[in-house]
């Protein structure tokens, strides 16, 4: 497996998501749209155009006898999300006066796991290796759509305790997860009717655009730039692009795992902050200031971790299989 994600193919990319964003952000600067059509659209994201793409993508290239070990992934999020929480909680103790520790936490916890590594594995794979990438994706993220639209709403308004429900677990996103992989082991892999699959392969793609101009629009809307907690904010960035990745790593050193899995998980470890938490924290009344900064701050900063951390790997596991 060749890794050739270079500094200036990861800058790029970001860079491309931060014009997405920007276009967002005029559009709501300039009042062509308003938060109303911004929570409506994010709303719309979640519920439909995701899951489409799910959908799409899944049953378009994935199969469990190609992807035997599949099950790492959504428990690898799991691991992922709920140790990075623990982290933040730790170094949250030695905070004084900050009210917003769930905030923290959940940005130390839980990362950009779909919509920035989708878009480095399209501008910089090709062929089988970006399908089977992208694959990955989907997997991981069913994992991670388990915590964040069903538990992490819950733990924001301090419900988690008292109002949880297994019901809370099935939110669009896996829902859409989970028929895919059932229709996969029912009918077998690229076996839906070209008169759906080519309208929700279209609608899915719609996602990345529309994600970033929501995201966008909402920096704009909380004035992300703007640093108000800045200890927090800063212990954030260490903790997730610096600490949570060293941990990760020393770790994929012992793993038996292949060297694709191994990358990937490493990978998603160099996340910056989940913009998924700017949707939520919309509905939860949560500190969406602190969200929209520590969404701003390390994915800006994530242009310089990420190639460091895959030169990193290079260098380490170069040659290895």
């Amino acid at each position: 497996m060749d890794i050739n994600l270079t500094f200036y193919t990861i800058a790029m990319s970001i860079l491309k998501l931060f014009l997405l964003m920007a276009v967002g952000y005029f559009l709501r600067f300039r009042d062509l749209i308003n938060d109303k059509f911004v929570d409506e659209l994010s709303l719309a994201l979640v519920r439909v155009i995701f899951p489409a793409l799910i959908i799409a993508r899944t049953i378009s290239n994935f199969s469990f006898t190609e992807y035997p070990s599949w099950w790492v992934l959504p428990v690898a999020a799991i691991i992922f999300s709920i140790g990075g929480m623990i982290l933040g909680g730790l170094v949250n103790k030695f905070f004084i006066g900050f009210k917003s520790s769930r905030e923290f936490m959940c940005s130390c916890g839980f990362h950009n796991c779909g919509y920035l590594p989708m878009t480095l594995v399209i501008f910089s794979f090709t062929g089988l290796l970006a399908e089977k990438m992208l694959i990955y994706v989907f997997l991981f993220s069913l994992g991670f759509n388990i915590l964040m639209w069903s538990l992490v709403p819950l733990f924001l308004s301090g419900k988690l305790k008292s109002d949880f429900e297994m019901r809370v677990l099935f939110n669009p996103a896996v829902v859409a997860t989970l028929f895919a992989l059932a229709w996969v082991a029912l009918f077998g892999k690229n076996s839906m009717p070209d008169v759906v699959m080519e309208p929700m392969k279209q609608l899915g793609d719609a996602s990345f655009p529309l994600a970033m101009l929501t995201i966008g629009a909402y920096l704009y809307s909380y004035k992300a730039h703007d640093l108000k907690d800045k200890v927090p904010l800063i212990a954030c960035n260490v903790l997730k692009l610096v600490v949570f990745p060293a941990i990760i790593f020393l770790l994929m050193l012992f793993v038996p795992l292949e060297k694709d899995y191994k990358f990937f998980l490493f990978l998603q470890s160099l996340m910056p902050t989940a913009v998924s938490l700017v949707f939520i924290g919309t509905y939860t009344a949560s500190d969406n200031k602190f969200f929209s900064s520590s969404v701003f701050y390390t994915h800006l900063i994530s242009i310089l971790t990420i190639p460091l951390g895959l030169y990193l790997f290079n260098l380490v596991f170069a040659g290895k299989p």
